[in-house]
């Protein structure tokens, strides 16, 4: 379990600006309880795609794995997304493997699916999606898992009336 930074989260509650807010500030050693915990979740892969906002834990979780780390970033006159660093890394021969894509902040899943899309047509398999924090009643787990992508999060929270509130609903996969 990752105490110290459901501790974080915890308060930052009920104020999604909040938990936005203790993410953007939070320090590498915040986030290192988090990589060793994916760490030791994953199976092997090849790679990391870190989207925006969740580069300080995918460079340390590919430290722990020993795999190199690739910034996703939308570039802003098309809105499309490109892999940073992969001219760098791969010297001149194509990319290939199976790869890991680190968000901070899943919701919708939208940024996800279209860095898979990216990563399948650079000859990447993506194996697994981890979310530093998950949005449970957002659709993006849905939308992934739809992809047979497995979706690891540290952190899930719900939408209440009152904002936002550990989640304590048992997913079905679990509780059968």
């Amino acid at each position: 379990m990752t105490l110290k930074f459901r501790e974080v989260i915890a308060n930052a509650l009920p104020s999604e600006e909040g938990v936005r807010i203790r993410l953007a500030g939070l320090k590498a050693e915040g986030w290192a309880e988090v990589a060793g915990r994916f760490g030791a979740l994953l199976p092997e892969f090849d790679l990391i795609a870190a989207l925006p906002g969740a580069q300080q834990l995918a460079d340390l979780l590919g430290r722990t794995r020993g795999v190199p780390t690739l910034h996703a970033a939308r570039l802003a006159d098309t809105g499309h997304w490109t892999l940073l660093d992969a001219a760098d890394r791969t010297a001149g021969e194509p990319l290939s493997g199976e790869v890991v894509i680190v968000t901070e902040h899943l919701t919708d899943g939208l940024a996800e699916l279209e860095t898979m899309l990216l990563c399948a047509t650079r000859g990447l398999k993506v194996i697994s999606v981890v979310a530093a924090v998950e949005r449970t009643n957002a659709a993006g787990r849905i939308r992934i898992e739809l992809q047979d992508v497995t979706v690891l999060s540290a952190v899930q929270l719900a939408d209440t009336p009152t904002g936002l509130v550990f989640e304590r609903r048992i997913p079905q996969r679990i509780a059968h």
